[in-house]
């Protein structure tokens, strides 16, 4: 097929995203359903993309074996069965669809709430033995009872609205989540999920299953619930503790439960949910949320939307293992990228000058660019932090690092990062950085002023004011007369031009901290010149050319 693009497609998608590929002339559409391992990994070798839904485990086993793979779809939005670490390290993108399902879903959660509260398939199957039994299905109203919904995002958001349409009252927990988004939903958003737990007479639960919130509903969490509250789980399984669950319907503390999720997919035989003594209270259905002739087209369209402008090296969406699209940003975000990726290799080469690798990188980002908190989601670093890694690890690694990548060298080099947010003090807007090290701390604040230069404002405890461009030689030496002269000197007799001069010096110390941007080479031998000339501490360069 010459230098067509090979997409690979091994389950059962809605048609509207296979139409896409087919109609694309620079696209081979090969679509193989009921492979085996072996037989995926033998048609990955000259692939170059790969369309999935849940059923399709892409491993490490596999990823290694797509030599071509530039992007792994997913249709739908879960990605449990891909391992983003191994694609990431691979700068394979994976995609999927995380709006696509989002009414489906939403629609699911409220059928499974009714159908708990009325125990609809029960008096279904009640019917079809022959029965009448009208007494025995008295069930509960959603009207007046106060819902819970854990995880306010865009299926919990939705389903409030039509919680609220049925006359509940709405309440939520969702750390990530600012007061202004709940007010705009008319949800009150609670501070303390034990204490929500413990007003609801219904939780609902949609959040993702992360290290923090698997067996979030584990046996201690459940004696919290008011007796004879209703749970439901249309999220992913392994939220919730499912022997810890039956036993609370069985003891009845629990009225009711609702899932259409599980920790292991197909349930076995023995599954504490199929147990026949419970089987008047709960509600199970075999994972269909997203199982809707709309959904299924449109999360495929999706997945396939933007797996195909990934080949095509357009801008996409959805790239789950990408930590931000930085096309995505405006102009003023992407100069603070710029400049936190500068302050990175700044704090690096002053680290190297202390001798000792960082174990710990904080941000602390101030001022009303950085107050987005609806992009501030769990377990996710800000564009900023993940820029001010890549920079670090470019001192160190000699080569240029994605941002897919940066976090990934991070752990694996033991440097554990925070950041936080704070209002803003001398400057609107600005980045604070600190590299702990065995043999110190080495910090760094930066700005841009309102022209759009980038500046370096403070580093360690000198105030100073340069600008992160071109060539920086930065040093620290003693606070006397004659140092400067002595500088020009040196550089002057070795073909190095001084473009910009900033020095800062601190009360209370004979020591000053210098900038020079500079035209022309410096070396090892040059470096040490200075030093030996009596004045200087330490002195570093830095090149900012390739920094953006």
């Amino acid at each position: 097929m010459g230098n067509k693009w090979k997409v690979l497609v091994t389950e059962k998608v809605g048609e509207a995203g296979l139409d896409i590929f087919r109609n694309a002339p620079e696209v081979e559409l090969e679509v193989a359903l009921g492979l085996t391992d072996e037989e995926i990994i033998e048609k990955l070798a000259d692939a170059d993309a790969i369309l999935t839904r849940s059923g399709t485990t892409m491993d490490e086993k596999k990823i290694e074996a797509g030599h071509k793979l530039k992007v792994i779809g997913r249709a739908g939005v879960g990605v449990d069965n891909i391992d983003l670490p191994a694609a990431s390290r691979r700068g394979i993108i994976v995609i999927n669809a995380p709006s696509g399902n989002t009414l489906a879903a939403t629609e699911l959660t409220m059928a499974n709430m009714l159908a708990v509260v009325r125990r609809v398939p029960q008096a279904c199957a009640s019917l079809h033995e022959g029965k009448w039994d009208r007494n025995k299905f008295t069930g509960r109203q959603l009207s007046g009872k106060k819902l819970l919904i854990i995880g306010l995002g865009r299926i919990g958001s939705e389903v409030a609205k039509r919680a609220r349409a049925f006359g509940m009252e709405v309440i939520a927990y969702d750390p990530y989540i600012p007061h202004t988004k709940a007010d705009s939903l008319h949800v009150e958003l609670m501070g303390d999920l034990e204490g929500a737990v413990s007003l609801a007479d219904m939780v609902t639960i949609h959040t993702p299953l992360t290290e923090e919130t698997a067996d979030m509903i584990d046996e201690n969490m459940l004696r919290v619930f008011k007796h004879g509250a209703y749970l439901v789980n249309c999220a992913r399984g392994g939220i919730v503790d499912e022997a810890a669950v039956a036993q609370a319907v069985r003891d009845g503390r629990l009225e009711g439960f609702a899932t259409d999720v599980y920790s292991a997919e197909p349930l076995k035989p023995g599954h504490p949910f199929l147990a026949e003594d419970i089987a008047g209270k709960i509600v199970i259905t075999p994972h269909i949320g997203a199982n809707t002739v709309e959904a299924q087209s449109e999360v495929s369209r999706i997945a396939a939307v933007n797996m195909l402008s990934v080949l095509r090296g357009e801008p996409y969406n959805h790239a789950v293992n990408l930590p931000f699209l930085e096309q995505a940003l405006n102009n003023d975000q992407r100069m603070y990228l710029s400049l936190s990726r500068k302050i990175g290799l700044l704090a690096a080469k002053l680290a190297q000058v202390r001798g000792s690798a960082p174990h710990k990188c904080h941000v602390t980002l101030r001022g009303p660019l950085f107050d987005d908190e609806e992009k501030r989601l769990a377990n996710k670093l800000r564009p900023y932090t993940i820029a001010v890694l890549k920079g670090m690890l470019e001192v160190s690694i000699g080569t240029p690092v994605s941002y897919m990548l940066a976090p990934l060298l991070a752990k694996d080099r033991d440097v554990s990062i925070d950041e936080s947010y704070g209002e803003p003090r001398t400057y609107k807007n600005t980045i604070e950085v600190e590299l702990e090290t065995a043999k110190g701390t080495v910090s760094l604040l930066a700005t841009i002023t309102e022209e759009g230069r980038q500046r370096i404002v403070r580093v360690n405890d000198y105030w100073v004011d340069f600008v992160p461009t071109g060539k920086l030689l930065i040093f620290q030496n003693h606070d006397r007369p004659g140092v400067i002269g002595k500088i020009g000197s040196i550089l002057g007799e070795a073909g190095v031009n001084i473009a910009n001069f900033a020095l800062g010096r601190k009360e209370g110390s004979g020591l000053a901290l210098g900038a020079l941007e500079i035209d022309g080479e410096t070396d090892d031998s040059l470096n040490g010149e200075l030093i030996r000339s009596g004045d200087m501490v330490w002195v570093a360069t830095v090149d900012f050319t390739k920094a953006g």
